[in-house]
């Protein structure tokens, strides 16, 4: 249950689809390259020095590698996705800030995380921890849910018609919206790590921002279990306010916690 609401963080990953103030770009980072004038596809150098210095050229790669500050409402999927051009290189990123992120779906606001966009086939071997099985921010068939509409709009009206089949009482659509931004803005990777909830553990998540036990108690059973699921979100709270507050209209439309 929500007690109030102050700031929404993001948690990554497919996380993993909200900011912070100072949020800075490192200035990218090249390692320096030896070259040598004149045409390479001709006559070879004629001195060692030459030599030694065309094989170096030919070993060097450019390192390009950035930081990038952690922002509200970021995943490790979308991070990727800005940066190295898709959000399935999310593992990558993962791998290479394996020391600081020991789970894809947890990155806070803050973090410094290191971008390296090097070419793949040059990038150094993983290290131990990277090697190691790496779950999804996001299993395939929840991403896959969420972008059945990709709108808010499109997750109620989903959510609406599993509560319709589960026979429990269905709220407005408009009723549902409204509780949805003032609970999380519509983020569906919403988290309140600055409540009351989140000093005893139980952070509140998601579309409705509602905490695990909370959520496990009162999700539909044919949705994904997961609280960042925007439609297993929106049935949860639904049912906890209609269980509580005998409907979730009573508590739609007021200020703070529910």
């Amino acid at each position: 249950m929500i007690h109030r609401k102050r700031t929404a963080a993001l948690v990554t990953g497919l996380a993993i689809p909200g900011a912070l103030a100072g949020t800075a770009y490192a200035t990218p980072q090249a390692t320096a390259t030896s070259t040598y004038s004149g045409a390479p596809d001709k006559a070879m150098p004629t001195t060692p020095a030459l030599s030694s210095t065309a094989d170096t050229s030919d070993k060097n790669t450019t390192s390009k590698k950035t930081m990038r500050t952690v922002r509200e409402g970021d995943t490790l999927w979308d991070i990727a996705a800005q940066q190295l051009g898709s959000g399935e290189d999310w593992q990558r990123l993962y791998g290479a800030n394996a020391d600081k992120v020991t789970d894809p779906d947890l990155i806070f606001p803050g973090q410094t995380l290191t971008v390296d966009s090097t070419d793949p086939k040059t990038t150094p071997p993983p290290t131990e921890k990277a090697k190691a099985p790496m779950p999804s921010p996001a299993s395939k068939k929840d991403r896959a849910r969420a972008s059945v509409s990709g709108t808010l709009d499109g997750w109620i009206e989903q959510a609406r018609e599993e509560l319709r089949k589960n026979g429990d009482l269905v709220p407005s659509a408009a009723a549902i919206k409204a509780r949805a931004m003032i609970e999380s803005g519509g983020n569906p990777r919403a988290i309140n790590l600055t409540d009351s909830n989140a000093a005893a553990g139980t952070p509140s998540k998601g579309l409705l921002q509602v905490i695990d036990p909370t959520f496990r108690a009162y999700r539909l059973k044919s949705l994904p279990d997961d609280p960042y699921d925007p439609v297993a979100s929106i049935c949860a709270g639904v049912r906890y306010a209609n269980a509580t507050y005998g409907s979730f209209e009573k508590i739609a439309y007021q200020a703070g916690g529910y």
